[in-house]
């Protein structure tokens, strides 16, 4: 039995990425949901070739960045 490194590396991309958008809601720091959509992007770009209703996902990285725009508070 093999060990597959890219569904690893995926999941950690997932987990880290959910991190940082929590983190980002509790810190209300727009780097948080920067690093968020940052650590998503190859994910979504794998489900981007989904034939179901997991292409859907490739759209998570819209959320950490329009909260980075609309939900942080300007100084």
């Amino acid at each position: 039995m093999d060990f597959f490194w890219i569904g690893l590396l995926f999941w950690l991309l997932m987990g880290f990425s959910v991190f940082f958008l929590m983190l980002g809601l509790m810190k209300n720091r727009r780097i948080h949901f920067v690093f968020s959509a940052l650590l998503f992007f190859p994910v979504a770009y794998y489900f981007r070739g989904a034939e179901n209703a997991w292409k859907f996902m490739m759209f998570y990285p819209l959320i950490p960045i329009l909260l980075a725009i609309f939900f942080v508070k300007k100084r």
